[in-house]
């Protein structure tokens, strides 16, 4: 094995030993729910810009659904 390819291959397997140690986030639920709120609020901001009389049936329902459940 040339000098040139054992290089090449130290270098391969030390990135492989990363990838094998990269890990999940331990709050992966806490950034689901902050993107999920993130999306409804936009989608709640993008109504009421076309319809604002919407939007306020939409506020109100969901306060309802809020304080009911």
């Amino acid at each position: 094995m040339t000098a040139a390819k054992l290089i090449e291959y130290r270098i391969t397997q030390q990135l492989l030993r990363r990838r094998g140690r990269v890990t999940e986030p331990v709050n992966t639920q806490v950034v689901n729910r902050l993107i999920k709120i993130a999306a409804a609020t936009v989608a709640v901001l993008l109504l009421g810009s076309y319809s604002p009389e919407l939007l306020w049936v939409v506020v109100a329902a969901s306060t309802v659904l809020a304080l009911g459940i």
